[in-house]
């Protein structure tokens, strides 16, 4: 494995480029044993999450930027699938042969990819609030939406608004936030985030499947739950109340506490 250009390690937080065919992508790694694996949405900014932060007390958290967004390369990638296969050869190159695969918003579609691709590695699929189905096309067009509406959209409580509103965006934060807007739009924008093909190739993974959704979500409403559950019967649905389109965010214990059933004793 080739790994250059270290960020820094933090407590046990670890931030590296790692080197595969077609460019590099940005892992960020926390902890030690059975490996988790997170994909993010649009919006994420690049940490790990407190939710995550909090699952690598005993999991092994590994959590890559998808090509062409916040500090990974491009590479050839022209649609979700494709970064599914990205994502394939990074968990191949560092050696993570067995995961729960969590997937939030748009990374719930590349998750659904990508346990397409590898069934037979995927411990549990849990996907949060995800994109990839039409739905009952209610949901807004993010491109389209003014920075307030979709800080409304996305986040149900008062206290989490106020205080975005007020920051100060960093320039690096504003950059990345950028460049994942135009590559999300640029491979998912038409048609709009999602994949008319994807509901009935769902039907071929016989894998346990979790599904967190925010009773508030203004992004991708929570009526597009049920399109998910008829294309994976197995699936199981938890709606978070008091939450929005990040329901890990807001209500973090959500998301523990769906991974503490999930995780069984494997290494």
């Amino acid at each position: 494995m080739t790994i250059v250009a270290k960020e820094h390690i933090v407590n046990a937080v670890q931030t590296d480029l790692v080197h595969l065919p077609g460019g590099a992508l940005r892992v960020v790694r926390a902890g030690h044993g059975p490996a988790v694996v997170y994909l993010h949405g649009t919006g994420d900014q690049g940490a790990l999450l407190p939710a995550l932060e909090t699952l690598a007390d005993d999991h092994l958290v590994v959590r890559p930027d998808h090509p062409g967004f916040i500090e990974s390369d491009d590479f050839a990638v022209s649609d979700i699938a494709d970064i599914g296969r990205v994502h394939e050869a990074l968990l191949d190159e560092l050696g993570i042969d067995e995961f729960v695969l969590i997937g939030c918003s748009l990374g719930g579609w590349v998750a659904a990819e990508l346990a397409l691709r590898v069934p037979e590695r995927v411990r549990r699929l849990v996907l949060i609030d995800p994109a990839g189905l039409a739905g009952d096309g209610t949901a807004p067009d993010i491109f389209a939406l003014t920075p307030e509406e979709a800080l409304v959209a996305t986040v149900f409580d008062d206290d989490r608004r106020e205080a975005a509103r007020r920051a100060t965006p960093h320039p690096v934060i504003t950059r990345r936030l950028a460049r994942s807007r135009a590559t999300a739009h640029r491979i998912a924008g038409d048609p709009y985030m999602h994949d008319p093909s994807l509901a009935g190739r769902l039907g071929a993974l016989t894998i346990p499947v979790s599904i967190l959704w925010g009773r508030e979500d203004g992004i991708v409403p929570l009526s597009y739950a049920a399109e998910w559950m008829a294309a994976l019967p197995q699936a199981e649905l938890t709606v978070v109340p008091k939450a929005g389109h990040l329901p890990h965010v807001e209500r973090p214990d959500s998301l523990t506490a769906v991974i503490g059933r999930a995780v069984p004793t494997w290494s």
